[in-house]
Formats: structure tokens, sequence, C-alpha cells
């Protein structure tokens, strides 16, 4: 379908916008709304045809497709010119009955709606404007028109004459006139007896309505009280599967507004019950924490890469939402209205607009961010920056798929989030094993129970198994050359004789020289860091490991040395990001699959890794509970026999 789209978006034109138009549904709309809102324009009709897609007429379709679109044909009649068999089977018998599919799509077809949008074009040059006066557009069936109603009524007699002829049949009882109040008995006068429901109120129209304000704020608030049901049910579940709830409705849920947004305006005040049962129910349940206040509720609306989690707030951008709509299709809203169906738009001009969007959008967040930066309190502030960093958010942003390890239970899900922010953690001691008092600062750091070794291992396992993938003779803890003598630049330089690093891989950088790599994991709210930049503690970090392995293994190993230098919240040093950026490129090669999607597993493995660890160092257990059993000298078959335990029931292999 990618190699014809332009082929069928030119074919089908400007009045039928199921065929690859930008924006095809929206700017339909727009367009019928304008044109009813302009005084010759006496009503809209709104046309339903019977099960269109299984039957339009195919000779008709096929004949259409090899004049209008010639790259197309050659498909269409391959996979259509014959009848295809559907397979009934009757209850009791194991024989099937053959029907043959003559008219229609089939279901599933990934070019059905292209092919159909070609063949309904017949009709739709039957009722053009220049005959009927009527300015159309069609989605799909879905077929809409305005202007008096002199030429509807004429218009509405032609679909019903030509339209079975091509399989389009017209369905009056779910077919609307939506009227003007000043109009409305003539209406009725003029389509008695056609079956045409005829209304002044208003009427859905493509997912979004047409008619008067009460009618748009009643069909609103109908989909709002649904929708709020929905983060209801939402919130129960966050309670028990926050990880779940959040990526149901970061990835779902809130898109589900996002088309009566951009098609409906001035429905900003609707949203609030909306707004309201997103702060006051589904964020607490969510977090485990009370109604959260504004300037908290602002910070969760940025992006996870602004250091958000990105519940935005339906009220403050429908708007927005809207009048980048109407902007994105005006061109296609202007050729509907002239009834121009082969004017050409400049579809360079509408990825410009994209990308202005885009700008608009994001310098928006920034100075949003800019904003609460004054008003929140200063460890706050660097809480947001540490999440900004490359691979902190990674975890954040990942499905919750149990199967590749990326889900959190509810306290784990609470605890990242509280990490995330400097929130209070609860249920920790007030006291650490090691006698230092205790708050979230110190669990990072402190040696004792053996968990910041664990949070490195964890680091350095995993890049080690990936390098596997790419390099041959990757060891792990390498010790270097012994010195003989030899003179290191720095005095800070590690000459033990058995000095050793983390990982030593062969080919990495240069086809044939061993890289060796060593990893430091920092807390970047520790004493010695606060008062630093991130950008400065990173390369403060960086330095002190180059000044005390980078010359020795330059001199003495003659091999390359790069420090991978992590954040406990995932964050990146520059020459980290480099080397999985050059491992990531290896990978992809290997694979045989997009980088971009190599890079992302990457950072999101390494992402939980450093997250768990975290959450190991916040939750562990520090010191071994006292037992009464000595097992040193324990003789099990004694035990056995003492005890009478019967071994075919343990069901141990």
């Amino acid at each position: 379908m990618a190699v014809v789209k332009e082929d069928v978006r030119r074919a089908a034109g400007n009045l039928q916008v199921c065929a690859g138009q930008q924006a095809g549904g929206e700017a339909a709309i727009h367009a019928m709304r304008e044109i009813f809102t302009q005084e010759d324009c006496e009503a809209v009709l709104l046309v339903d045809a019977r099960n269109a897609f299984n039957s339009i007429n195919r000779k008709t379709m096929l004949h259409n497709i090899k004049i209008k679109c010639p790259s197309l044909a050659t498909y269409a009649d391959n996979t259509y010119s014959e009848p295809s068999n559907l397979y009934v089977n009757r209850s009791g018998s194991n024989k099937a009955r053959v029907l043959e599919s003559r008219e229609g799509t089939t279901q599933g077809d990934p070019v059905a709606m292209a092919m159909y949008a070609l063949g309904m074009s017949v009709l739709q040059d039957v009722i053009a404007f220049e005959k009927t006066k009527v300015k159309q557009v069609a989605y799909a069936d879905d077929l809409s028109g305005a202007g008096k109603l002199q030429d509807l009524s004429h218009c509405w007699g032609l679909i019903q004459a030509n339209g079975p002829t091509i399989g389009y049949t017209p369905n009056a009882a779910k077919s609307f006139l939506i009227v003007k109040p000043e109009h409305y008995d003539g209406a009725v006068s003029i389509f008695s007896g056609s079956g045409v429901v005829v209304t002044k109120e208003g009427q859905r129209h493509l997912g979004a309505v047409i008619g008067t304000e009460e009618y748009k704020k009643e069909y609103v608030g109908e989909k709002v009280s649904e929708w709020v049901h929905e983060v209801d049910v939402l919130s129960a579940m966050a309670k028990t599967e926050p990880h779940a709830a959040y990526a149901a409705y970061t990835h779902g849920l809130q898109h589900r507004w996002n088309f009566v947004m951009r098609t409906i305006p001035d429905i900003s005040p609707l949203f609030r019950p909306l707004e309201e049962s997103l702060k006051n129910t589904f964020i607490p349940a969510l977090l485990r924490s009370p109604v959260l206040r504004n300037d908290a509720r602002a910070l969760l609306e940025l992006p996870p890469r602004l250091g958000g989690m990105g519940i935005t707030s339906p009220e403050k951008v429908a708007e927005v939402e809207n009048l980048n709509s109407i902007n994105l299709t005006r061109s296609l809203t202007d050729m509907i209205i002239a009834q121009d169906a082969q004017g050409e738009i400049d579809q360079s001009a509408i990825a410009e607009q994209k990308k202005r969007f885009s700008r608009d959008r994001q310098q928006g967040q920034k100075t949003s961010l800019e904003h609460l930066s004054t008003i929140l309190p200063p460890d706050t502030v660097r809480k947001i920056h540490i999440a900004q960093e490359t691979g902190a958010s990674n975890w954040l942003t990942s499905l919750p798929i149990r199967a590749k390890g990326f889900n959190l239970n509810k306290q784990e899900f609470v605890d990242a989030v509280a990490l995330r922010y400097g929130w209070p953690v609860e249920g920790l001691p007030n006291t650490c094993v090691c006698g230092s008092p205790n708050n979230v600062d110190h669990t990072m750091t402190c040696k004792k129970g053996g968990f910041v070794c664990i949070r490195h291992d964890e680091v350095s396992d995993l890049t080690a198994s990936m390098l596997r993938e790419v390099c041959h003779d990757v060891s792990t803890e390498p010790t270097l050359l012994p010195l003989d003598g030899e003179l290191l630049r720095y005095r800070t330089a590690n000459t033990a004789p058995e000095a050793r690093v983390d990982i030593c891989a062969r080919g990495f950088w240069t086809r044939g020289q061993r890289t060796f790599l060593d990893i430091r994991i920092f807390d970047p709210m520790a004493a010695s860091h606060r008062e630093l930049s991130l950008e400065a503690v990173h390369h403060r970090n960086e330095l002190e490991k180059i000044r005390a392995y980078g010359d020795r293994i330059l001199q003495v190993d003659h091999g390359t040395f790069t420090p991978l230098v992590f954040t406990t919240s995932g964050g990146m040093a520059p020459k980290a990001r480099s080397f999985y950026s050059r491992l990531a490129d290896l990978m992809s090669v290997k694979k045989h699959q997009p980088r971009s999607s190599v890079a992302a597993w990457m950072r999101c493995r390494l992402s939980f890794s450093l997250l768990r660890s975290a959450l190991l160092c916040l939750r562990g257990t520090r010191y071994s509970t006292p037992s009464n059993t000595d097992i040193c000298d324990l003789d099990c078959e004694a035990t056995l026999v003492e005890s009478g335990i019967r071994v075919d029931r343990l069901g141990i292999e």
C-alpha cells in the first residue's frame, strides 16, 4: 500500500477522505461545520448505507480502479476478478457449504478502504456540486452533504436511484437531516415520506457532532461521563496493579478523547469532571498518596523526558488540540468547502506544520517546567533534572511485560515514583543497621548488606552479556598486566599488581584491540554531589576513572579504556552514552534489526536493572536473621531416618 499511496490519494480526490489524506476525517468534520454555519446553508444531510463494504459492486469498482488508479489495478484484478469461496459449516454435519463471494471487499484486506473509495467515486460524480448545488464529502460509506433543502432532496433522490447500482444502498432510517431551526417545518414537508430522520437539535458526525450548542454539550457530556467511569475502573485496578494501570492510561485510555478534543470546538470546560476524576481518584490510587497539590499535578502533566509522567490534563489541552487540528487541515478543508475534488495539497507544508506544532508544544512544556522550577523545593527540582537524563525514564515508558522482566509490583512502582521525585517513602526505619540515621539518600549508598555491590554487578553482568553478542574474548574482572617500572602520568593511577577492571572485550572500538570497561554508579543526591551540576558530577566521576586506569591500560596493556558512569536512577554520562550507542550499532548489524529498536531495548534493560537495584537498596534486609539451626555438620540421611521423612513424598528430583 505504501507504494501506491500517493496514486490512490490523487485518484480518490479531496472529496473522499478515507484514501490517504492527512487527517481526512478531521477535515471533513471541520468543513461540514463551517458550511453549516454559512447563511445560504439550510441543512446538512448525513447518509448511511446498508452493509456497505460487503455490497459494493465489484465490476464497477474494478473498472473505476483501472481508469483512475492503474498502479492499483493489477492487485485489485488479481484479488477480486474471480469470486472467492466462503465456507459455512452446518451444525451437526462434517460437510461445509461453499458460498461464492461475488460482491464487496474481503475483510482484513489492507487496501479495502482504498478500493472502496475509488468504487464510490461514481456515485460522488453523480451528485457533484455542479449537478446538485450540494457541497458533499465522504469518509468511505459515510456520505454527507450541505446546502438548501430542495437541493438536498434532489441529491437524496439521486443517491436512491444510482446508489444501488454500484452496491451503495442508502438506509433512510439511519440517515439524518440536520436543519437550522428556522427551516425545520419546510424540511419536514420536503422530506416527508423519504424515511430520513429530520432534526433541528443535532446529530453525531464521524465521531464529532453537528447541531446546536445544547446538543454539543449533551453529546460531550455523555462521552465525558463514559470516560470518567473508565477512569474509575482503572483507578480500582491501580490499587493492585499500578504499573499496568499507568501503562493502560498513557498508552491507551487518554487517547480516547483526543479525537473529540480535536474536532469539537469550545469544549474545554466540559472536561472538568474528567480532570477532577484524574486528580482526585486515579492519581491518588496510582501513587498511594493523598490528592496532589496543583504544582505536583502540573509536574505529572509533563512528558517523561522532561521529568513528568505524561498524565495530561484534558481540560488544559482541549482548545490547543482543536486549533492545531483546524490549522493542520486548513488546506483540505478549504478544498472541500470549494468542492475542488482534484486540487493539489502541499504535503510538505503539512509536514512543516506538524513540526511547528511539535515545537510549540515542546516550548510550552519547557515554559511550564521553568515556572515549576521557581516554586518547587530545590531537592525536587534536582530530582526532575536527574529524571530528564537519557535512560532515566525508560522503566516508566515501557509496557509492563512480565515475560520480559519489565513489570513492577504495587510496592515497587510506588517506591520507584517516590524515588523519581524525592517524595516521602513509607516504612523506612529511622536508624540503619550500620548505625547511621536512615533516609532514602543513605539507603542508596550504604554498603551494609552488599547491595551496592549487587547493583554494580547487575550492570556489569548485563553489559558483558550484550558484548558477547558482538565481540570475541569477553571476560569479566580481568587482571591488568603488572607494572615493571613504567611511569604513569597521574598520581591517582591504580598501580596495584592485581589491579582489575570490570569488563574486557576484543574488537569493540578497533578491530583486534582490547577494550577495558569499568563501571561506577553514584547517587547524585549525595552530599558530595548535591551542590554540583549533573554535567559536572558526571565529568568528575569519568575523570576519576580515567586517571585511575586510562594511562595504565594505554601504555601497558595497549588497549583502550572507557568508563561507564551511571546515576542510581539510570542516567548515563557522555562516554557511557557513546559506548552503548556503538554497542547498539553493532547489535543491530549482527541481529539484522532496526537500530532504534535495539537501542530502546538496551536502554530499557539497563533502566530496569538499575531501578531494581535501587529498590533493593531501599527495601532490602541489611542483616541476617539469627538462626538456631547449625547445618555445618548436618547429616541429612540420619535426619531423614530419625524424623521419619518419606523421600517419595518430597517431590524433588
